[in-house]
């Protein structure tokens, strides 16, 4: 998941922006330069950060667990996890959840 830092970072970027397009030139510079962390664009762009960032870091563990040569291989076939998970981590992924532990405990 993306810092905290680096996530305050893109919601002033993303509300600034939105300051910009609004005409509102002033409040947009003082949100870039981090002075207006207080703004309602800034907290709701963050809200919207932090989500986007915590679905992001499901979605990469879901592929991390399929990117593990040990998740596909095992002898005999029915050992490995791949043969028991039929796309099990991806869909709870896909769902918000996080499917990787029932396959690493």
């Amino acid at each position: 998941m993306a810092s905290p830092s680096s996530q305050i970072e893109a919601a002033r970027q993303a509300a600034a922006a939105v300051l910009v397009d609004l005409g509102r030139l002033a409040e947009a510079g003082m949100v870039a330069r981090g002075q207006g962390d207080d703004f309602l664009e800034v907290r709701a762009a963050l809200l919207a950060v932090r989500r986007a960032s915590s679905r992001v870091a499901l979605l990469e563990r879901a592929l991390h667990c399929y990117a593990d040569p040990d998740f596909w291989d095992a002898e005999p076939c029915e050992a490995m996890l791949a043969y028991h998970d039929r796309g099990d981590v991806a869909r709870a992924a896909l769902r918000g959840r996080d499917g990787f532990a029932q396959h690493r405990d």
